[in-house]
């Protein structure tokens, strides 16, 4: 069986998670998404993690890839260290031995992602970020155009009632109106209507003429319970107002605001009908994604792990979320605090906090101001610090409220703290530790050295420091290709390099160094910094690997030639003995008794196992010595030939599936694979109608072939070791126990799969790979 799995392109996933950050173990960040670049220009591969984020919550000491693991499917709160206000919230997952972290900026205004460079495309369309950004913009526009609806409505109804006993007038007023308008008699029938009506629905002038407004609006999605408030209103002479489907002639649909108004004579009596249509169906869109957004809002607030309370303008709670009540230990449920009165609340809380007396006043001074209040730190007396933001909210001008947030930063702080303590811990680890390190000025000059590069090239830290780079025992080979190096480090080019030093001592030493560009806060190269490693005693084995490897080589040739002479001593015998015992029981036939010939028969079967064997190891000893050669065959034809050679007893049959494939391979590895897998099948096949079946599936870049037997079967105990050396799953006194460690030392030279699938007195079917 096969595992499926999604698989994203490098374009699918940067939409996906446009803010990602892929860490390998040794926390080295190797890929990360578009959107991230923008966001933060410095951001480089092969940067070490910790030198470029810092993990604001939960606290994580970062040391190894395995301080990672406690990390993995929680919220995460990282911080970029070379750029003020840069905040990542997401999770880390486990991603074939990498660390991948999805997730997105935190911003909270419009104007911080058009600041950082970022278009509404740079961020994924599943992320609420945005829509949390636009709800308080929605609101304000939406309001306005409402505002601007009811006032329009308002004109329009001092125009129809300046007008009503006057029907020419009247319809000189609706002619003009771009609102559709319908003048009906007592029973609804339609009698005038004007254009912006007709351009409303597609009907023409005829089409609605002596027709209702039922009979023509009409349709399956039409409430029948405002329908019938409509008619019950014309019954009895009444205004309405109701918002309907209204169906148009090509049976196409909008939602349409329908205000009816009686028109009366000069006694008060009802005479016709003044109907206003309005096209609302925008109107409706709008409010529904409003309402929408605001709920959307509302649950991500609700649930966010920052304390949250909205205020309106008599600081009356509008909203308040669990966290909130979780912070300050209140009891109560949130949509309990809907409505209550705030005024007191911070006198009764002040207790909570140090410096207590200064919390009251400085809430007051920061509601009198109405200003933006951002990262106010407030420490509580049980030593928790939270930090507090205050957001005046304001519409068209006016004072509507406030929103407080309060996020617990306890573990931040005490992070910090504890990132002094490790840099300080670094410094001295970087001072003492087995990997010489060297930090050069753009000019070459050298600025910091640790103790180990002091003890390679053999002079005092004192001494290196401000020496020009080049000039420190390098030839004149090694000087110019230093020189290279370090100018590709202007560039922002990392690599790896080899470099001959002479050290004080006058010994020639081998370093491999690592080099790579340093950079300001601003992202700017300001020089580089080197690891350095004396690799001397590492070059000196390798050569005595190669040696040594020459003399395996000739090693192995001598062992082959004498597996040769071996086999070929050995076989000669057998044979001798093998046709000796044929003429003695030819010779001697009527003389012997049964048993005799017994004995006569296992000497000959003995001797011929031994033979078998003598050629399987032979022939398992030449498969990685021979080198063969690609090529495009048939394998139809192969099969054929293989299976003409081959001994089939009558009571087996072999059918090949389907027409095999023309590959490009070792066509005489492919021979033996195949042959031995087939004489493996046919001979442990005793059924009375025995079958062997020959198929394969192809995929993309590799066949799948199957040879199916139902023969004896493998016992599942015994299917891990059958492609072992001398192992048989079975008593057959003529098997030797090779054919399938040499089918498997095949595969395994050819970088393939072999696996079977095996149930005891039913069959054994085994599969593997070729790749095209």
């Amino acid at each position: 069986m096969k595992d499926f799995q999604f698989q994203f392109d490098a374009s699918s996933f940067n939409k996906l998670f446009p803010f990602y950050i892929l860490i390998d173990a040794d926390l080295n960040i190797k890929k990360y998404g578009e959107s991230l670049s923008k966001l933060i220009p410095s951001l480089n591969e092969n940067t070490k993690f910790i030198e470029v984020f810092s993990i604001k919550r939960p606290f994580v000491s970062l040391l190894a890839a395995t301080d990672f693991i406690e990390l993995v499917d929680q919220l995460i709160t990282i911080e970029a260290l070379h750029q003020n206000q840069i905040i990542l919230r997401g999770q880390f997952q486990k991603h074939n031995g990498y660390f991948l972290f999805v997730g997105s900026p935190w911003f909270v205004s419009m104007e911080e992602v058009t600041n950082n460079k970022l278009k509404l495309n740079d961020f994924a369309t599943h992320d609420p970020l945005i829509d949390l950004l636009h709800v308080l913009k929605a609101q304000e526009l939406t309001s306005q155009d409402l505002k601007e609806l009811i006032d329009k409505i308002n004109e329009q109804q001092k125009a129809l009632t300046k007008d009503k006993e006057e029907i020419k007038q009247l319809s000189l007023v609706a002619s003009a109106n771009k609102s559709g308008v319908i003048l009906t008699d007592l029973d609804g029938k339609i009698f005038w209507s004007n254009e912006a009506y007709l351009e409303l629905t597609g009907y023409s002038r005829c089409d609605v003429i002596d027709k209702t407004i039922v009979n023509l609006g009409v349709s399956e999605l039409s409430d029948h319970a405002v329908l019938k408030s409509m008619i019950t209103a014309f019954k009895f002479g009444e205004n309405f107002d109701c918002e309907i489907y209204h169906k148009k002639k090509n049976n196409d649909w909008f939602w349409a605001r329908t205000k009816g108004q009686p028109v009366l004579d000069t006694q008060g009596k009802v005479v016709q009908y003044f109907v206003i249509i309005d096209d609302i169906t925008k109107e409706k869109e709008i409010n529904d994604k409003l309402k929408e957004s605001e709920s959307r809002l509302t649950s991500l607030i609700l649930n966010l792990q920052t304390g949250i309370l909205l205020e309106d303008e008599n600081r009356k709670i509008l909203l308040v979320n669990k966290e909130f009540c979780s912070m300050f230990g209140i009891n109560a449920e949130p949509n309990f605090m809907i409505g209550m009165d705030c005024t007191n609340s911070a006198e009764e809380s002040k207790g909570y906090f140090h410096n207590s007396e200064q919390f009251v006043p400085r809430i007051n001074e920061i509601l009198s101001n109405k200003e933006i209040v951002l990262g106010e730190e407030l420490r509580l007396i049980d030593g928790r610090v939270l930090e507090r933001r205050y957001i005046p909210i304001t519409s068209d001008g006016i004072y509507k409220g406030h929103l407080w947030s309060y996020t617990d930063i306890t573990l931040n702080k005490k992070y910090n703290e504890g990132l002094r303590h490790e840099k300080e811990k670094y410094r001295s680890i970087i001072d003492n530790m087995n990997i010489g390190l060297v930090e050069v000025a753009l000019d070459k000059t050298v600025l910091l050295v640790n103790n180990r590069f002091s003890e390679m090239i053999g002079y005092p830290v004192d001494f290196l420091i401000g020496k020009n780079a080049s000039d420190l025992s390098l030839d004149s080979a090694s000087k110019e290709k230093l020189e290279t190096k370090l100018a590709n480090r202007k560039l922002g080019l990392s690599d790896s390099y080899e470099l001959s030093v002479t050290n004080k001592n006058g010994e020639l030493k081998q370093w491999l160094i690592s080099g790579a560009p340093n950079y300001n806060l601003n992202g700017e190269v300001i020089g580089s910094i080197g690891m350095h490693f004396d690799i001397t005693e590492t070059n000196n084995l390798e050569i005595q690997k190669e040696k040594l490897l020459k003399r395996l080589e000739k090693q192995n040739e001598q062992l082959n030639e004498y597996a040769h002479m071996v086999s070929h001593d050995l076989k000669s015998p057998l044979r001798s003995i093998h046709t000796l015992i044929t003429f003695i029981r030819e010779d001697n036939e009527v003389t012997f008794n049964n048993k005799t010939r017994k004995y006569f028969t296992l000497i000959q079967e003995k001797a011929e196992k031994m033979d078998r064997l003598i050629q399987g190891i032979l022939t398992y000893s030449k498969i990685e010595t021979v080198e063969g050669s690609k090529e495009k065959f048939n394998l139809n034809e192969l099969v054929n030939h293989i299976l003409s050679i081959l001994f089939i007893p009558s009571n087996v049959k072999v059918i090949i599936d389907k027409k095999l494939p023309v590959i490009v391979a070792d066509r005489f590895r492919i021979q033996q694979l195949f042959q031995n897998l087939l004489s493996n099948a046919i001979s442990y096949n005793e059924k009375t109608n025995g079958i062997v079946a020959i198929s394969f599936e192809e995929f993309n870049d590799y066949f799948v072939f199957s040879i199916q037997d139902n023969g004896i079967g493998i016992p599942e105990k015994n299917q891990k070791k059958i492609f072992q050396m001398f192992q048989s799953s079975n008593t057959n006194e003529t098997a030797s126990g090779i054919g399938l460690s040499i089918v498997k030392r095949i595969i395994d030279n050819l970088n393939e799969k072999i696996w079977l699938e095996s149930e005891e007195n039913v069959g054994t079917k085994f599969f593997f790979t070729i790749h095209k």
